[in-house]
């Protein structure tokens, strides 16, 4: 009768252990690498780095139209036996330029100038003006801000002329071989703004009259206020 009751028993266990291992063996062997369920792993690999986006270009594809005044001063040399000062005195100079943005921070376009100059110390009643023109490339420093600094560099073919004592009009004409251009434009809307610039300008003067000597360097300067048009603007 016991034997009987252990023969039975016993056979309603076997299937139950036969179920367990059989529920545990496919886990094992599907993953063998797999830690104990008591073993907790950190996953201490570095997360991927987000992509942040470049901010919007606002010079690339731009045209800007620029025009400025400002007081001027030509000193130096028209030749080496003739000083500036001799047959020009300050001026008034207005500028203006047109360009193109090629990049975020660079514009390529062309300039010109005019000045009118009053009498030199060579002559009471004299009066002197200068035209000039060439390309230009500009450089600009900040992007997004109402206030964006910028440096210009340029060349340009130059004229001047002023009458001299005796009533002639004495005539130059040569290379501004270096233009350089200080400014900053704030935007007082989305495409209209103003701003102060500096000028620098070195020139030489191929042709001239035979009275000023041999080629020498001249030297003008302005500082002044430019207002300017950016399109399609910001």
């Amino acid at each position: 009768m016991k034997r009987a009751l252990l023969v039975g028993v016993g056979t309603l266990f076997i299937p139950a252990l036969a179920h367990a291992e059989g529920s545990v063996a496919p886990s094992a062997a599907l993953d063998p690498d797999a830690p104990p369920p008591s073993v907790h792993l950190v996953d201490d690999s570095d997360p991927e780095p987000t992509f942040t986006p470049r901010a919007k270009d606002l010079l690339g594809s731009h045209v800007l139209v620029g025009a400025g005044i400002a007081p001027a001063w030509s000193i130096g040399e028209l030749g080496s036996r003739l000083p500036t000062t001799r047959g020009l005195g300050v001026g008034f100079s207005a500028r203006a330029d047109a360009g193109f943005g090629i990049s975020r921070s660079v514009v390529v376009g062309a300039w010109g100038g005019f000045s009118g100059f009053s009498d030199g110390r060579r002559c009471d009643s004299c009066s002197g003006r200068a035209l000039s023109v060439g390309p230009f490339v500009r450089y600009h420093l900040a992007q997004g801000f109402r206030f964006n600094p910028w440096l210009m560099m340029g060349a340009a073919y130059r004229q001047l002329s002023f009458v001299d004592a005796s009533g002639d009009r004495q005539k130059f004409s040569g290379v501004e071989w270096l233009h350089l251009e200080l400014g900053a434009d704030y935007y007082a809307l989305s495409g209209v703004g103003f701003g102060p610039y500096g000028a620098l300008g070195l020139s030489t003067y191929g042709s001239r009259p035979d009275a000023a000597g041999d080629a020498s360097v001249n030297v003008d300067l302005s500082v002044g206020l430019r207002f300017f048009l950016d399109l399609p603007g910001r």
